[in-house]
């Protein structure tokens, strides 16, 4: 090998570590940037903004109508949802709670508890509490006002990037994106004959302003 060739055979090897160390540091430095970023204690309104923006993210792709904050009285009663879903399935109703680290609780128990990263407890309501009688709420609601309203569902979501959820198999609870995937199946797909713009209709008509 001459002195040509070794000049350019170093060269090159020189190069290349350099390029793969580029990437070794890019790669780690993206990986602690996404780890601070998804560790990052968020405000409630970048909370709200993100649950919003995911729901209208995942109906812009289908026949799904999504209103925002609502609060609905009718017959008595009234219930407080981020979000309400209206599709050729039905209604499904969005409870969001704040609550940020570990999430522990069951649908049998009184109270929850939130757990930071420094440890600090939190104990908050069982969220699942606040949405009991909804489904029948809106199936009287929607009879009152003669719509074809197909099913009702309601369901509480924990949107924050670094919550870690676990709550009993049988509770209607769910993160951001686990979410997403319930409403993605097939059955949240099916046509109900649901009135899409008369149970909106409906709705407005019971939310309180």
């Amino acid at each position: 090998m001459d002195m040509l060739t070794s000049s350019a055979f170093a060269v090159s090897a020189i190069t290349a570590i350099v390029l793969l160390a580029a990437i070794l540091t890019f790669s780690l430095f993206s990986g602690k940037l996404e780890f601070f970023k998804k560790d990052k204690i968020q405000t409630n309104d970048v909370i709200d903004t993100n649950l919003i923006k995911a729901l209208k993210r995942f109906a812009g792709l289908r026949d799904v109508e999504v209103m925002g904050k609502t609060t609905l009285s009718f017959g008595g009663e009234s219930f407080d949802f981020d979000a309400v879903l209206l599709s050729y399935y039905g209604t499904i109703a969005v409870k969001s709670c704040y609550q940020q680290g570990e999430v522990y609780g069951d649908i049998k128990e009184e109270n929850w508890v939130s757990i930071a990263k420094d440890g600090k407890k939190t104990y908050f309501a069982n969220p699942i509490s606040q949405t009991n009688g909804s489904v029948k709420f809106f199936k009287e609601l929607y009879n009152t006002e003669k719509v074809k309203f197909g099913a009702s569902e309601a369901v509480v979501v924990f949107p924050a990037k670094n919550v870690e959820l676990y709550a009993g198999k049988r509770a209607d609870v769910y993160t951001l994106k686990s979410l997403e995937a319930k409403l993605a199946s097939d059955k949240y797909q099916s046509d109900k004959g649901a009135d899409i713009k008369a149970m909106k209709a409906a709705l407005e008509k019971y939310t309180v302003k």
